[in-house]
């Protein structure tokens, strides 16, 4: 583990997998148990304070972050966080109630997550809200969105930019709004041929190749494709060292370098994430 200055750690018991990167001045006070899976990266000026904080592998939680504020001290303040999970600048978690978050879960900047809301005298008839709040898996919640106490988003499920998910959502939707109102149901995921693959993968290549690489001054590729038939990206180097890329169960095959790893980290960043056990690495441009 690499820990930046001015970083601490306090838990009862501390897991943290292989290859795990934590930032300058983070701040984690846990009662219980911190645990982090290979492969996480944890950004500058991160504070968590909880009872349980529990990640898999590749979290990757940006600047900024905070889990904690108000009723952080409950027993059941506890966040579980599955594998392959962004969390990007100045979101908010606040488990008063569990947070459970699934895998391949990505959550935008600013994106507040609350499971607690009182302040006036509820015996005069005003509202509170208490309870958990659980994300599926394969869900996107872009910038400036709020999550309310006691919902549950379901499995593969897209949110619009910055709304007020206040009930419950379905798996397989598209849903947007304040409050947040489904738009299309049963629509996630798609089954995509491979004539449609090719008009989303042609240009994410074209640009690592004629725009990157010369940038990266990179001259060893000699080759760049997607090939239809058996559903791969292949790259080649020298002439002689070739990388699969199977798209299908995201596996790769072949010749790992560097250039190899820029070009993983090129398709990580438009959304065609491949998990090798090792960290995501781009190569500098010059």
């Amino acid at each position: 583990m690499k820990k930046g200055k001015g970083s601490q750690i306090r838990a009862k018991e501390i897991i943290i997998g292989e290859n795990c990167v934590i930032g300058k001045n983070v701040k984690i006070n846990v009662r219980g148990t911190f645990e982090l899976g290979d492969c996480c990266v944890i950004g500058d000026d991160v504070t968590i304070s909880c009872q349980d904080f529990i990640a898999g592998e590749y979290l990757f939680m940006a600047d900024n972050v905070e889990v904690g504020r108000g009723g952080c001290n409950n027993p059941d303040a506890t966040v579980t966080i599955g594998d392959h999970v962004g969390i990007f600048q100045n979101t908010v978690i606040n488990p008063n109630s569990p947070i459970t978050i699934g895998n391949d879960v990505g959550i935008g900047d600013g994106v507040m997550i609350w499971t607690h809301g009182a302040w006036l005298d509820v015996t005069r008839g005003f509202p509170s809200d208490f309870g958990p709040v659980t994300i599926g898996d394969d869900v996107w919640i872009p910038a400036r969105c709020v999550v309310l106490p006691n919902v549950t988003i379901g499995d593969n499920t897209v949110i619009g930019i910055g709304s007020i998910i206040n009930k419950n959502i379905p798996s397989g939707s598209l849903a947007a709004g304040t409050p947040c109102k489904v738009i299309k149901e049963n629509i996630y995921p798609k089954e995509l041929d491979v004539f449609e693959l090719k008009k989303i993968l042609d240009p994410i290549l074209d640009r690592w190749y004629e725009i990157l690489l010369p940038k990266k001054n990179i001259t060893t590729v000699t080759f760049l494709k997607y090939d239809l038939t058996d559903n791969v990206i292949n790259l080649g180097q020298d002439n002689t060292h070739k990388t699969y890329f199977f798209i299908g169960d995201k596996t790769i095959v072949g010749y790992q370098n560097d250039i190899a790893e820029d070009l993983r980290d090129h398709l990580r960043r438009h959304g065609i994430k491949f998990y090798n056990g090792k960290p995501f690495k781009s190569l500098p441009i010059l």
